[in-house]
């Protein structure tokens, strides 16, 4: 994976573009790798079969509310 200094991605965003089209990059920050930087379709493809997903709690599936209104009432009995 290529490692692209954040402070260099203003003066190389084409460069880091266009290597993140090929394959993911490694964006670093104090020589740390902090962020990565992939083209949409690997990032699909990454996590095509994760199965998790965000509801807003007026569109939670049923089952969903039920585990949570179980959960929240065993904490009330402790």
């Amino acid at each position: 994976m290529k490692h692209y200094p954040s402070t260099d991605l203003k003066q190389n965003l084409g460069d880091v573009l266009a290597a993140a089209s090929q394959h993911p990059v490694s964006i670093t920050r104090h020589n740390k790798p902090r962020y990565v930087l992939m083209s949409i379709e690997t990032y699909e493809a990454r996590f095509v079969n994760d199965s998790r997903r965000v509801y807003a709690a007026k569109d939670a599936p049923a089952e969903h509310v039920e585990m949570l209104e179980q959960y929240t009432a065993e904490l009330d009995r402790d």
